[in-house]
């Protein structure tokens, strides 16, 4: 009994976290039949949802000083960052390729789009193309390197093309114009993040006043979201009920989309819970199931907030209970968590597909190929954009000419989605840092020496000095 009690004390955060989901589930599908009149209207769902929001804007608040310092921080400390970094990029490419792979695989045998089709959906047969594929190439290199970075904070920069009068000018002759859009830039805030890191590294001790500066606001951040999170519960529960009330007819949503959300959830268990398992087995030999028990903490901010930097203080915290180097995880949670968004590029790539074989269009595998190295890259930039995922597939649709207007079905369900494919980006953000920390024990071993060098030199010169003076 004491121990079920002391499991209970420790758990107790995801414990109230998951309660709250319950009760919030609940209390939407109880509160949808209220009212024998009809349905609830906005205002009264902006009430509904108040306290939730004022939870989702202190944790969108911290999440950029958070994210910045602690990857300067650790790039500080780190001054063979290099060869780690490689290797992130290198481990983010592969589970990305493999999570890609599954999807094509799952929804070209499944095939969604068409069972739905087959049951009598409506299409409209217009298609426009307001964007091409180098267009968003094009964007996420320019993101990387944004020209102001307190503009970076708050907006990203997107290519725009106008449509001429004449319908029948080729879209490549199209006039090129671009705007910004509310998001805030986390690439390029990252890829500078990462520069001023290295660069506070290179200098030595001159460096070391700006180097504690942003070690101690990196702790104060993690403090005062782990103060937040306590919140958790509360916010989590009115934020579910709200969207619950804001479907008109949930079991009609659920039915027509079975399929799909049977594909997504397919691509996401396999990946999350079979996929990268095995790789980390296979690559260390160890039981990949014990890292997955110990997140815990970190799923249930997840559920509750389906942000993957909201999750970051307790991924970090998790994995150095492990014993996982707090130098690679401060180092590699943050990044992954910008940039390594598996769960989201696996369910645009479902989604794309999914609308494609609904509108009966025919696509040869090299395209839908493209399609998905496509959704891939563009989910790069998607983590500092509000619903980011769907946001991110609208243009990759209008890239390949395919209409978006049944975009709006997915959406219908892309916040129940949201909260289970960020957990997928967590596993894929803490296996990688365990491998990587295995990898890099000798870097870290001569860095820790590095560190040690300068003080057995100043000794060394403070004794001579003294001796000096003796002599005089």
């Amino acid at each position: 009994m004491s121990k079920l009690i002391h499991s209970l004390s420790k758990h107790k955060l995801i414990i109230a976290t998951l309660t709250g989901v319950t009760i919030g589930i609940s209390c939407g599908l109880s509160l949808k039949n209220y009212y024998s009149g009809g349905t609830w209207s906005q205002r009264d769902i902006m009430y509904l949802k108040f306290p939730g929001e004022m939870f989702l804007r202190m944790v969108n608040c911290l999440i950029l000083p958070l994210v910045t310092s602690s990857i300067v921080s650790a790039t500080c400390n780190l001054t063979r960052s290099g060869p780690i970094g490689l290797m992130a990029l290198c481990y983010y490419l592969m589970t990305t390729t493999i999570g890609i792979t599954l999807c094509v695989i799952l929804v070209e045998n499944i095939r969604p789009g068409e069972l739905i089709r087959n049951e009598g959906a409506q299409v409209v047969s217009t298609s426009t193309k307001t964007f091409m594929t180098v267009d968003t190439i094009l964007d996420l290199i320019r993101n990387l390197l944004p020209d102001n970075l307190v503009h970076a904070c708050m907006y990203q920069y997107q290519t725009v093309l106008e449509q001429p009068a004449n319908a029948s000018v080729p879209i490549e002759e199209w006039p090129i114009t671009s705007e910004y859009v509310a998001g805030t830039n986390v690439l390029g805030l990252v890829f500078y993040s990462l520069v001023i890191g290295l660069a506070i590294g290179k200098i030595g001790a001159t460096g070391k006043p700006l180097s504690d500066f942003f070690n101690s606001l990196a702790e104060i951040m993690m403090k005062i979201m782990k103060w937040v999170t306590l919140m958790a519960p509360v916010g989590v529960l009115f934020l579910i009920a709200g969207r619950i009330l804001e479907i008109d007819d949930f079991g009609d949503v659920m039915s027509h989309l079975g399929f799909y959300i049977l594909t997504v959830f397919t691509g996401l268990i396999l990946q999350g819970f079979v996929i990268l398992p095995l790789l980390y087995w296979i690559i260390m030999r160890k039981s990949p199931y014990k890292i997955i028990s110990k997140l815990g903490p970190t799923f249930a901010t997840a559920i509750g907030t389906s942000s993957s930097t909201a999750t970051v203080p307790y991924t970090l915290r998790c994995l150095e209970e492990l014993g996982i180097n707090p130098k690679i995880t401060k180092f590699i949670i943050p990044i992954g968590a910008a940039i390594n968004l598996d769960g989201i590029a696996l369910y645009e790539t479902v989604g794309a597909i999914f609308i494609i074989q609904l509108r009966g269009l025919q696509f040869s595998l090299l395209r839908i190929i493209i399609i998905s190295i496509t959704c891939t890259v563009s989910c790069v930039g998607a983590a500092g954009i509000p619903s980011g995922g769907y946001m991110m597939l609208i243009m990759v649709l209008n890239s390949i000419g395919v209409p978006v207007e049944d975009v709006t079905l997915i959406i219908a369900v892309d916040w129940f989605i949201d909260r289970f494919r960020t957990t997928i980006n967590i596993i894929g953000d803490a296996f990688g840092a365990s491998i990587i920390s295995h990898f890099c024990e000798k870097d870290l071993e001569e860095d820790l020496e590095n560190e040690m060098c300068p003080l057995e030199t100043n000794a060394s010169d403070t004794l001579m000095k003294v001796h000096s003076n003796k002599e005089n």
